[in-house]
């Protein structure tokens, strides 16, 4: 080799003595001459390849902590840097997706993280022969977690999605989803919320399907943390595997209306004025919101109250008051949705300037009875008198008024009368209709009043006939 090397340092000198392009060749040939020598003396060379990544989904296949469903879901190493050695005309063809690591799950036994020996591989695709071996990383610490599924609800929210005037966004529905993953971070979901981030104001009465990414996702623990955030795994961004691809939220739209509370007075005699008295009754709420996603909400303008509430007009008293139970009014509405979550309104009525006056007695020389079964029963009266009477009006009239100006009436149409026109016979318990001389229209009597009545039947006076006798002699 010597010899070589000092033949070659002769001839280039004199070629250096002759001229430049000899010099050139000689050059050429010296390092052709030298490559020739390097690869037959020192064919093999070597290079460390970094980032070879450890496949951890290989490393578990097939062992035994496969088949009980655990999985290793972290490590500390996810990639190692290896030393190769091959033929120097072949390393360059070498990268390290030509290489691949496995780590061995033989010795895991429940224990958390497990120490586990670092294994080489070549890929099937790798056919170049080499040698090829860990740097400096022989072992990596891996975390086996059992796999487990729940299924979860999905609470969603959409600050950017609103309803127009007229309209409500009653609710937000989606799914459930399934969830896979490490059975202590599934075990810690306390909250599965879905965030929709578009912006739009709907202003149409239905429901409207909106489609949103997995990635608007989050999961959180009791404490409100991102679960995603508290574990890292190395092979994939998110630790939970979920059962769709995307996410479907129904965007629920309500009609809005305000109805007007309303009542009437029930019992009211023909000659009473009602405006007097509803002039004087206020409600601590007249108007209700209400919402619907049924059509049936556009033809309906007020919320009258159930009718058992409305107010009979012998029921107020100078100090009356009565609550309205909005629920009960709601349920002859069952497609209307109480929005504005009161759930009464407070009746008080105004009697300023009015006057009570109560009578000991009323006496049954002022009774009057309707019998329009005159003819088949008599009534008489067993009551004789009324006593404690009161009637309530402006205080001018109520001081007019004395016990002989009321009159009583007993409509006996207005008891049991069967289908056949007969009346029970007997004592009976009529209602007793009091009222005032007829020009004071807004005075009214306070309480129930009844009387007993005797009913008898009429007896059938018998037909006479008349005629004339012929007697026949023979």
């Amino acid at each position: 080799m010597k010899q070589i090397l000092k033949k070659t340092k002769r001839f280039l000198q004199k070629a250096s003595e002759k001229d430049s392009v000899m010099l050139i060749l000689s050059v050429l040939f010296a390092v052709m001459l030298w490559s020739y020598i390097v690869s037959r003396e020192y064919p093999d060379a070597r290079e460390v390849i970094k980032g070879v990544q450890i496949d951890y989904e290989a490393s578990i296949s097939g062992t035994p902590a496969e088949a009980e469903g655990y999985r290793i879901y972290d490590a500390d190493v996810s990639e190692v840097d290896i030393l190769v050695v091959a033929n120097r005309t072949k390393l360059g063809d070498l990268d390290k997706s030509m290489f691949y690591a496995k780590v061995s799950a033989d010795n895991y036994n429940g224990e958390q993280p497990v120490t586990a020996r670092i294994q080489l591989y070549k890929s099937e695709d790798n056919d170049i022969d080499c040698d090829y071996r860990l740097t400096d990383v022989k072992k990596a610490k891996v975390y086996f977690y059992k796999e487990i599924t729940r299924t979860l609800d999905v609470s969603v929210k959409a600050p950017g999605i609103t309803a127009a005037e007229g309209y409500k966004l009653k609710s937000l529905t989606c799914d459930q989803i399934s969830v896979t993953g490490p059975e202590p971070y599934v075990n810690m979901i306390s909250g599965c919320t879905l965030e929709i981030p578009q912006n739009v104001a709907y202003d149409t009465r239905k429901s409207i399907p909106v489609t949103v990414s997995l990635s608007n996702l989050t999961f959180t623990n009791e404490d409100g943390d991102d679960i995603n955030n508290l574990i890292k795994p190395y092979f994939s961004k998110d630790q939970f595997r979920i059962n769709k691809k995307e996410l479907s939220v129904m965007v629920n739209i309500s009609m809005v209306k305000n109805l007007d509370i309303t009542y009437r007075l029930s019992e009211v005699p023909e000659y009473f004025n009602q405006k007097f008295i509803t002039d004087r009754l206020s409600l601590s709420t007249s108007v209700i919101s209400v919402s619907s996603d049924d059509p049936s909400i556009q033809e309906i303008d007020n919320l009258p109250v159930a009718i058992d509430q409305n107010i009979p007009l012998n029921k107020i008293s100078k100090n009356f008051s009565a609550t309205f139970d909005l629920t009960k009014a709601l349920e002859s509405y069952p497609k209307l949705t109480n929005d504005s979550n009161i759930f009464a309104s407070y009746v008080s009525f105004d009697s300023t300037g009015l006057e009570e006056k109560t009578f000991d007695s009323v006496s049954s020389s002022q009774f009057n009875i309707k019998n329009p079964y005159a003819s088949k029963y008599s009534a008489e009266f067993v009551t004789q008198y009324l006593s404690n009477v009161t009637i309530i009006g402006p205080e001018a009239d109520v001081a007019k008024i004395t016990a002989d100006d009321l009159k009583v009436e007993i409509d006996l149409s207005k008891s049991s009368v069967s289908d056949t026109g007969k009346i029970n016979t007997g004592r009976s318990t009529y209602k007793a209709l009091i009222l005032p001389p007829d020009k004071y229209k807004n005075v009214w009597i306070y309480g129930e009043y009844t009387v007993e009545v005797d009913i008898s039947e009429v007896p059938e006076v018998p037909k006479v006939t008349t005629g004339v006798s012929t007697a026949v002699t023979e």
